[in-house]
C-alpha cells in the first residue's frame, strides 16, 4: 500500500542499457510533455545505466484547475528510489495521512542512449500494470490516490551537456510610502523597479546570492515560492518560502490550500536556494543564514536579510523573527 503511494515524480519503466551502448549517466530533457488540461511538464533528469539510479532532476509541472498548483521537483524537496524512478514531495499536516505530489512520465522505449528521442507512453487508464501507462500528475495521501490529470503527449530528448549551476543575485528594494520591503532575482523585474515603471521603489543595497530557477540542483537546494497578499484583503505585500522536503514543504502548500482567499501564488519557483535543518536551523557548509522578519502590526510585510544587525534592528522596530532553530533561519544563501 505504502509503496503505491510513493509512485511520485517521473516513473521510468525501462530495461538495463543495451550491451551495444556503454553504460553511463545521461541527461534527458522533457519535450512537449502535456496534460489533458493543457498544463505542461518541463525540465530534465539524469539516469545512470550502470547503477540504474537517478542522480539529479529539475522538473516543473505548471498549474491547473482545482488542487493542481504549479510544482518543481528537485533533489532537495523530493526523494528518488532506484529503478524505476520514483520521487515524492510530502507535507504531513494537510490531511490526516499527509499530502503527496506525484508526477509519473513513462517512456515508450528504453532510455539507453540508442535513440536520441523516446516518446512518452501516454496515459490510457493510468493503472500501474504493464503494459498500461502510468503517466500522470497526482495529488494523493497515504490511503487515497486523489485526483489526477493524464499525460497525453510528449517525449524525452537526449541532452549531451550537463545542465549548468547558475548563481543569481537577489536584490532588496524599499518603498518609503508603503514602508514595504521587496526582493527579486529577476533581471527584468529589477529593471522595472529601477526605471520607475513600478514607482516609489529604491534599492537598499542589501542582497544575497541564490541559484537560478533552472539551475542544476543538489543537496538541500529547493525552489522558493512567492505569494502576493491580495489588496482587497488588506495585505498588498509579498511572501517567500523555500519548500524543501517533509515539514519544509508545508508552508508553500498550506498557503495555497488554506489561504488562497488572502494570498495569490505568483510563482512556485522565483529562484532556488538551500534550506536549513528543520530542527536546528543550521545551514549547509558554504552557505549563510537568511532571516525572515514579519511586520505583524501592518499588512503582513516581510523582510529577508543575511545581516544579524538588520535582524536586530527590525525586531526592535516591532517586526517578529520567523524561521527554524533558535536563530530563526528560513533560507541559506550562497556564500
Amino acid at each position: 500500500m505504502f509503496g503505491k503511494c510513493l509512485r511520485i515524480g517521473l516513473l521510468v519503466a525501462t530495461l538495463l542499457a543495451s550491451l551495444h551502448v556503454p553504460a553511463e549517466t545521461r541527461y534527458w530533457t522533457l519535450n512537449g510533455v502535456q496534460f489533458e488540461d493543457g498544463a505542461v511538464a518541463t525540465g530534465y533528469f539524469s539516469y545512470d545505466d550502470a547503477t540504474r539510479t537517478f542522480a539529479n532532476w529539475n522538473v516543473r509541472v505548471s498549474g491547473g484547475a482545482g488542487p493542481f498548483m504549479p510544482w518543481t521537483f528537485v533533489p532537495g524537496n523530493s526523494n528518488a528510489s532506484k529503478f524505476p524512478f520514483a520521487v515524492y514531495s510530502y507535507a504531513p499536516d494537510l490531511s490526516p495521512y499527509g499530502w503527496w505530489r506525484d508526477l509519473d512520465v513513462t517512456p515508450a522505449g528504453p532510455l539507453d542512449g540508442r535513440s536520441p528521442t523516446v516518446l512518452v507512453d501516454v496515459c490510457r487508464d493510468c493503472r500501474p500494470v504493464p503494459p498500461l501507462s502510468f503517466s500522470r500528475d497526482t495529488f494523493t495521501s497515504y490511503y487515497d490516490a486523489g485526483p489526477f490529470r493524464k499525460v497525453v503527449a510528449g517525449s524525452f530528448v537526449l541532452t549531451t551537456m550537463e545542465p549548468a549551476v547558475t548563481i543569481v543575485q537577489v536584490d532588496e528594494f524599499y518603498h518609503s510610502v508603503l514602508r514595504h520591503y521587496f526582493i527579486t532575482a529577476d533581471a527584468a523585474e529589477k529593471q522595472l523597479l529601477d526605471t520607475g515603471v513600478h514607482s516609489g521603489w529604491a534599492r537598499t543595497g542589501e542582497s544575497f546570492k541564490a541559484y537560478a530557477t533552472g539551475s542544476r540542483a543538489s543537496g538541500s537546494i529547493s525552489p522558493v515560492c512567492r505569494y502576493y497578499g491580495r489588496p482587497e484583503r488588506g495585505i498588498d505585500s509579498h511572501f517567500y518560502s523555500a519548500y524543501g522536503f517533509g515539514d519544509d514543504v508545508v508552508e508553500c502548500v498550506s498557503v495555497f490550500v488554506k489561504l488562497a482567499s488572502d494570498w495569490l501564488l505568483e510563482s512556485d519557483n522565483v529562484f532556488q536556494i538551500d534550506v536549513p535543518d528543520v530542527k536546528t536551523g543550521a545551514c549547509p557548509t558554504g552557505t549563510i543564514p537568511v532571516y525572515r522578519l514579519w511586520n505583524q502590526r501592518r499588512d503582513s510585510n516581510h523582510r529577508y536579510t543575511t545581516s544579524t544587525a538588520i535582524k536586530a534592528q527590525m525586531i526592535a522596530s516591532g517586526y517578529v523573527a520567523e524561521g527554524r532553530g533558535p536563530d530563526g533561519v528560513v533560507m541559506c544563501a550562497v556564500r
